[in-house]
This record gives structure tokens, sequence and C-alpha cells, in this order.
């Protein structure tokens, strides 16, 4: 709680202390070059903390007058459009709307302004508008006071085109936040979030850890080895992640994740986050929240990246990333192709001083190698309709390799996976802000994992998914304070997989699903601005809601509320509530797998840490069993967020806080029982002697009869018998492995994101700091077991995550610099754990634009970028080593085997 009380105590005070009202602009020293106007709007948006709104093909081929000296925002934009047939309108005090020059009659002489033609954004790149697509909507007055809507884009967490509901927590992280960073891949700039758990489905996670079922996807390793995303702890498949927008087939033996790692990092445009129940949007998945990868589709020119990195410790990984983009835009329209190509090398087990405990071969992070191909083009066919279509394939080998604890035999695995996806549509805008957009999309993952031990295993994955999709969105009437906007549609999708051992021709697991959903929301502005009374600047009100028919689970209502409160400018009050669900991995609904072990428990004594209770279960055999139950329900959640946030700009500096609380109540989630101390399932038999009211009825059964025993032996697909004990003498059952539905989990936090930003001469220098607090994170297994606090123990979220920051940006150069904490915590939750240390990591990032300064050489035009992970090398805190989890010597969950490594890359415009 000492992290909590500061982090509350700081955000009032700086609440209070904080200036709101507003001060005049001033003029700002320029120095722009001549260069294309669409390169100086961007600039000037930039330097006056502007949004500046207007159309891709009504800057093309313009260029723009140097801008050296004083300038105001107004002389900046009347320079720049003196010699075009373009002109500027202020929307509020930070957005501009530029257009073609209206004729005598009131009309554009370009096409329609109501057409969905492109419209670029402008914008300045302050962490506070990075954080949030706040006003998506730009629209200006002509003289004739006849209304021109541009462009409407839809962002993340709402149908509606124009607006983005700020009573949810929402992020925003741009292109240069992402290469910034210096992240690799896509996993690489997800794991640096603070709100993202590295725990459940991972590939440095070679197999399932005590209490995450999703950590499954590689038990045994018949996984992909793919990532995932895991806000909040609650699983890999209670985040929901889209791929612009959309969704995409889900990974893994179970298939309960989505694999973020096939997503080709060069080719992401910005990531979209939205930590807060969404299935009233969505549906089925986002109960923790959304992330929406977004990738680039306008681009003109060509432009090729090389990167290369490496460890600096002896036996380090090498990394190779390459890539080139094509893209040409024309009048109606645009097109891009990007391929990527990426390389890791293995890390083993002996280059890890922290991890020689462990004498046993094994790799710490597999080998992979994958090839990208991103394909998207857009076409105006008229003024009213767009039509666009998007291709995306990736193909990744991946090799694994673990030595098991008991047999000593060494397990190889060679994966390869395949995913595709293809999605077309098109958009219809037919009144001043009315639209209907239509999309169809298809997605599909294939996945051959083969096991070298003893005779070979291999299996195969097929996961597709196709949907359709209708939505329509407009103005439905005036209030004083805007309009009342609403979206309407509908989606129908088909979901299947199969999962088949090629050898003996059999299925695994196999599960299909078709959905039909309606869905509708509403946004009502009460008050704006332009109507504000005392005390109230703005007050609004986002209602969604939609309705869902699963063939296989019967149907779902999930409501949404959010209400934005701001008494004055700069200063706003947030807060929601959802109810979302989420309908078991068709891994799991198709699961033909229901095994069991008889073992000796002076054997498994050998494993656990609780001794054995009595005489009776000595000696014993006991049956432990592992599988999926037949009767799974969906899991549904009921969540609250409230939250606040401060904006304030003076001069050339700004301000950004936000608050968020969170509190989510996770129902029926799918899991194994969870084990009070954090400890594995096999100490479920001794805790249960000592405690029978500590596990849900059933969980553990002593003194079997031989019919009960005689149902469990009928029920398996596979028996484990390695000393040849007669299971009908068994003690005990244990049914502590069986994933089902378990009563309840329950998170409380905090997230943070503070940021200060200022002028520094010819350049910006950024300060900010990301951060989660978890308050609980409890686990129940029924209503009549005890509630377990799992919160800050080994292979769980911890309790204080922090991301600081610093950074410059000017004219050719940027310097970024990243502090990483992870508090400390215990291996469990018992008063005499051992103790894990906090964690502190540095990471530095630099780059070098050449821009035009070398004129047409092959430099010109060249960016050069160095980036450090973990700077001073710190090892990842020592934790005891778990061979029978293939864990070696410290959290994969919470911390990286690494270390300091170091890239540079070469990015170049042709």
């Amino acid at each position: 709680m000492r992290h909590l009380t500061k982090i509350i105590t700081t955000a009032f005070l700086i609440v209070a202390l904080t200036p709101i009202s507003a001060q005049e602009p001033s003029d700002v020293e320029l120095n722009i070059v001549e260069q294309p106007l669409s390169s100086s709007l961007r600039e000037v948006a930039d330097n006056f903390d502007l949004t500046i709104a207007f159309y891709s093909e009504s800057t093309d081929g313009l260029e723009a007058p140097a801008l050296d000296g004083d300038f105001s925002s107004e002389a900046a934009l009347d320079t720049l459009l003196a010699d075009t047939n373009l002109e500027y309108t202020f929307i509020n005090e930070s957005s501009v709307a530029v257009r073609p020059v209206a004729d005598e009659r009131g009309a554009s002489d370009s096409k329609n302004l109501n057409g969905p033609t492109p419209v670029l954004m402008a914008q300045n790149q302050t962490s506070a508008q990075q954080s949030q697509l706040n006003r998506a909507e730009v629209s200006v007055n002509d003289e004739q006071s006849q209304q021109a809507s541009l462009d409407e884009i839809v962002v993340t967490g709402t149908l509606i085109r124009g607006i983005a509901p700020e009573s949810s927590p929402t992020r925003l992280f741009s292109r240069e936040d992402i290469i910034n960073s210096g992240a690799a891949t896509a996993q690489d700039f997800i794991q640096t979030l603070p709100q993202n758990f590295s725990g459940g489905s991972n590939a440095s996670i070679p197999t399932a850890l005590p209490n995450d079922n999703s950590g499954g996807a590689n038990a045994g390793g018949f996984g992909s080895f793919g990532s995932s995303v895991n806000l909040r702890g609650l699983g890999s498949g209670s985040t929901l992640v889209l791929l612009n927008g959309r969704r995409i087939a889900p990974s893994s033996f179970n298939a309960d994740f989505t694999d973020i790692s096939m997503i080709p990092a060069s080719a992401i445009e910005r990531v979209e986050t939205l930590t807060d129940g969404a299935s009233s949007i969505y549906g089925s998945d986002a109960i923790a929240g959304v992330v929406n990868f977004v990738l680039r589709d306008d681009f003109d020119g060509i432009e090729s990246s090389i990167r290369y990195g490496v460890g600096t410790e002896s036996g380090a990984p090498s990394q190779y990333r390459a890539n080139l983009t094509a893209g040409r835009t024309w009048n109606s329209g645009n097109a891009l192709v990007t391929y990527e190509y990426f390389n890791q090398d293995e890390l083993r087990v002996e280059d890890r001083s922290f991890a020689q405990q462990d004498v046993l071969e094994n790799y710490l992070l597999p080998s992979q190698e994958r090839h990208s191909i991103l394909a998207t083009a857009n076409q105006n066919l008229t003024d009213n309709i767009e039509v666009f279509v998007d291709f995306t394939f990736s193909n990744r080998d991946a090799e694994q390799l673990r030595t098991l604890f008991r047999s000593g035999d060494t397990l190889q695995n060679d994966v390869s996976s395949e995913n595709l996806n293809f999605s077309s549509g098109g958009t219809w805008n037919f009144g001043p802000d009315w639209y209907l957009d239509v999309s169809g999309t298809y997605s599909s993952v294939d996945t051959r994992n083969q096991t070298i031990i003893g005779p070979d295993r291999t299996i195969t994955t097929d996961s597709e998914m196709w949907a359709l999709d209708a939505i329509l969105s407009g103005s439905l009437l005036s209030l004083p304070g805007g309009d009342v906007k609403i979206g309407i549609g509908g989606q129908y999708r088909e979901e299947s997989f199969i999962a088949v051992e090629e050898v003996a021709d059999e299925v695994n697991r196999e599960g299909s699903r078709d959905i039909s959903a309606l869905f509708a929301e509403v946004f009502v502005p009460f008050v704006e601005p332009d109507n504000a009374v005392p005390g109230i600047v703005r007050l609004e009100a986002n209602i969604s809601g939609r309705y869902e028919k699963y063939s296989d689970f019967g149907s779902t209502s999930n409501p949404k509320i959010g209400l934005l409160y701001s008494p004055v400018e700069g200063l706003s009050f947030r807060g929601t509530y959802n109810k979302s669900f989420q309908a078991p991995p068709l891994g799991r609904v198709g699961d033909n797998f229901f095994g069991a072990s008889a073992l000796n428990s002076s054997f498994i004594d050998l494993f656990i840490t609780t001794p054995i209770p009595d005489p009776s279960l000595e000696d014993a055999v006991i049956l432990t069993v592992s599988g999926t139950a037949r009767d799974l329900d969906p899991e549904t959640s009921e969540a609250f967020s409230v939250g606040f946030d401060v904006e304030q700009n003076w001069d050339s500096n700004s301000l950004a806080l936000s608050v968020t609380g969170f509190d989510i109540d996770f129902e029926g989630r799918l899991g194994t029982t969870p084990i009070p101390g954090n400890l594995s399932i096999l100490e479920a038999v001794n805790i249960a002697f000592e405690n029978p009211g500590a596990f849900p009825q059933g969980t553990v059964i002593f003194s079997p009869t031989t019919q009960e025993i005689t149902a469990l032996l009928d029920s398996l697909s596979t028996f484990s018998n390695p000393f040849g004990d007669d299971p009908l003498d068994a003690v005990a059952i244990n049914n502590a492995g069986i994933v089902r539905n378990l009563s309840r989990t329950k998170v409380r936090g905090i997230d943070f994101d503070l940021s200060y930003d200022l002028d520094a001469g010819e350049g910006s220098v950024q300060f900010g700091l990301d951060g989660t607090y978890l308050i609980d994170v409890e686990r129940q297994a029924a209503t009549t077991t005890p509630i377990l606090e799992t919160v800050n123990t080994l292979f769980n979220p911890v309790d204080l995550k922090l991301r600081g920051r610093a950074g410059y940006t000017g004219e050719k150069i940027a310097a970024n610099l990243f502090v990483n904490y992870i508090d400390s915590y215990g291996v469990d939750s018992t008063p005499t754990s051992e103790s894990i240390e906090s964690w502190t990591t540095v990471d530095l990032s630099f780059s070098y634009d050449t821009g035009d300064s070398l004129g047409e050489s092959v430099l010109g035009d060249t960016v050069f970028r160095v980036s450090l992970q973990n700077l001073f090398d710190q090892d990842p805190p020592t934790v005891p080593v778990f061979p029978n989890l293939l864990v070696d010597g410290y959290d994969p969950t919470n911390a990286s085997p690494l270390g300091r490594f170091l890239s540079f890359e070469i990015s170049k415009r042709w």
C-alpha cells in the first residue's frame, strides 16, 4: 500500500497545483526547410501543439516555402498556403482544417468534401495527444454556413465514425513510439507496457505454469511458441487482439490466444489500446481490454531498412530484421506493399550464469525465423464510395530444445506456423455524415509441431475464422451540445479448429461454431464548450450494447455505459460500467484428451514442500488427473473504471496526467484449481487432508471406491503408470489439474500516465512516467472455498510496474531513455516465503536523420538508429529452480533472460 499512497498523493497534488486557466499563444521560432507541403503542415502542427486535418490528395505535388524566424500559427499557415488553392479554418484553439478554396457558389473546386477521401491528421507528437484519439471528427463551415464534413475515422472502442469516447481509458502509441522504444517485434513493444503481464502464452515459457491455464498453449511442447497480449494477467485469451480493427484466428494447441509475434513490426503504423471491457462493441474475449494493431496503408515512395542486434555477453543470440516497403498514392486512392524478414538465434541455458544451476541442456529462448508480407489498396469508386483490400501473410519457423528432468531425455520442438489474413470491403457516405461500412474477413493459422523424443510425434493444428460485418453510423439529432451520434450493425462469424496427430492420424481436438450478433451504440454530448455553463464545460454519455447468439453456448447480452464530465477546461472526470464475456476456446470445447497418472506418494514427495500429513498416505498410490471438463460455461465479467485527466498547455509546454482505477470481477474463468500459497497441483492431496474446505467438493477424493476408480479409468484417453502400481489400490484421486470454470477472479488496481513536454530551441524535450499498481489479484475456486491472493507471487503479476521516459526530438536527432521497474515479490504467499528482488533496467535509443542535408547522395534521406536494451546488463532476479516446470533460475513471466542487447538499424527512403 505504500506505493498506492504515493501514487494517489502525487496525482492529486498535480491536479491541485496545475493552472487551469489558458494562456495566450505566442510566436514560435521556426526553422522549417523547403519541402512537400504535407511535411511542413506536420511540422507546424508539432511546433504549435495543433491538430491539422487535410485531404491527402489536396497536397500532392505541392511544395512549401521555408519558414525561418518567429511566426504565429496563423502567419505560418498563411505563408505555407499563400501560393496554393487551399485555405485553413480554426475549428477550435487546437484544431485546424485545411481544404480547397470555395468558389463563388460556395462549392469546392475539388471533389465533394462529404466523400470518403483519405484525410491526413497532422498533429503534435506530445504524449498527451498520443495517449488518446480525441475529436477524430473535423468539420468546417464555409462562408455560406454550409457545413462540409471531412473524412471521419473509426477508432478502437467505438462503432461510430468521428468520435473517440473519452470515458474509456484509451492509449495510442505511434510508429515513432514503437521505433524509439528499440523494440524489434510487436511482442517486444507490448511487453514494455506496465499493463501487460508476460505470463500465459509467451515464447520464453516452455510449459504450463501454476495457476495459469493459458500457459498450456506450449505445454508438452505442442504449442506454437508464439506470444500473446495478457492485460492485467487475466489470461492470454481475455484480451482481444485486432489487426486493422478486425479479428485474427487464434493460435496454439488450445486455440486460446492471438499470436502477435506473426505481425511484422516494421509494417505497424500505430497501436491503440483500450484497457477496459469491450464486449458491448466487439463481443467475446474483450474482458481485460482490446489491443488494435493498425498497419501502414498510405505511403508514397520506396523505403528499405536493415537491423542487426546482438547481446553483449558471450553466447548471446544475434537478431536480424530487413524490410522493404513500396507505396503509391494517386488522386483517388493508394496502394502499399511491405515485406519483412526476421531471424533470431536461440539463447542457451549455459550462456547465462543465473541459470547454470540447471545442468540440463535447454534453450532459454527458442530460435525463430519469419517472413511476412503486407499488401493493401484503397480506391474511391465515386465521390461517396470507397473500397479497400488488405492482405497479410506470415510464416515462422521456430526450434526449442529442452531436457526433461524426470527422464533426462532431450526434447526438440521444430515448429512451423503460417498466418493468413484477408479482408475487403467498402464505405458508402450517403449523407452529410452518414456512413455504411461493410467488410468481409478471413483469417487462418496453421501450425505443425514436430517433437523429437524417442518416437517422433507431430501434431498439426488448423484454426480458421471468417466474418461478415455491416455498420451504419451517423448523426441522429442535434442537441445544444452537439449532434447525437449512433452506430448500429450486425456480424456473422464462423470459427473452426482441429488438432491432428499425424502418425496415428488421430484427432486430438476439434470444434466449430457460428456466431450471430446485433449491436448498437449512441453518443450523447449534453454539454460541449460551445454551450458551456459555469461548472460544466463538457458532459457526455456513451452507451453501447451487443447481443450475440452462439451455436454451442446459447445467447448473451452485454451493455456498457460511459460518462465524461469536465468542470473546467483541461480537467475531466470519467467512468465506465460494463459487462463482458468470453466463450471457451474451441481447443478446450473439443478437447478429446483426458489423462491420469498413477504415482506413488513417496515419489510425489520429491517435488512438493508440504509434508505427508498422515501415515495412511505414505507409500500410497495417488491418481492425478488432467484434461478439460466436459461441461464448460462461458466466462463472464463485470467491471468498473473511474479516472481523471489533466491536460494543460502554455507557451510551448504541455502537461498531461491520466489516472484510472479499475475493478474487474471475472466469474467462471477457465483454469485449474488454485492451490494456496501458489503451490503445485501435486500438493492438493496433502492440503485437502489437513483442510477439506480448501477446495471445491470433488477436487480431491479420498478412499475412492472401486466403482469410482473404474469409472475414471474408463473415461481416460491416456493413462500413465510408470511404476506398475495397481490403480485400484489408489488412496486418493487428485482432480485439481482439470481445467474447468472456477468461481471468480477479482482484479483491482490503478493505471497512471504522467507526461511533460517542453520546447528546447530547435527541438522538444519529453518526460513521462507510465505505471500500474495492482491492489488485489484474488482467485477463488468456489464460493465455499477461501479467497487466494496471488499478486506478488512467483509466476503471477507483481503489484507495481513502472516505465519512466525522457527524450529529445530535434529536426534530425532523437534520443530516448527509458527506465523499467518491477517490484519485489515472493515465491508464494506464505509468511516464510523466499523473497525475489525488484528488477530495474534501463533502455536507450538514438537516431539521426540526414534528411536532405546530403542532397541526392546515397546517404540522403537516411535514418541511422542505435538502441540498447538493459543498458547496465542487469540479470533477472534469482528464483528457485523448478526443473519439473522447465524453469531455469528466473521468472519468465516477469523478466527476460536476454541481458544487454545492442542493435543497429539503417533506414532509407528512396
